[in-house]
């Protein structure tokens, strides 16, 4: 279970967040999984299964989409149209 006291290093939506500022606070409209994966790992020093976990979190939310070519895109056009 996770809970909101829990360690961010094992919290997908702790690290959710952090992969959403990361996308936002990019130049680039889309991003591969594992360059992503390398910045959080870095700043967490977490499990790929864990930041998997966040990332089917934040496509279940509609807050990232994956692209025809495999690559990270923030949707924020799709979720500012609802």
């Amino acid at each position: 279970m996770i809970t909101i006291d829990s360690d961010p290093k094992i919290n997908p939506i702790f690290i959710g967040a952090r992969i959403l500022v990361k996308l936002s606070e990019s130049d680039y409209t889309q991003v591969a999984i594992e360059d992503l994966y390398e910045d959080i790992k870095y700043e967490f020093e977490t499990s790929y299964e864990v930041f998997t976990y966040s990332l089917d979190w934040l496509y279940i939310i509609g807050a990232v989409d994956l692209n025809e070519n495999g690559f990270i895109e923030y949707a924020t056009d799709k979720v500012d149209s609802l």
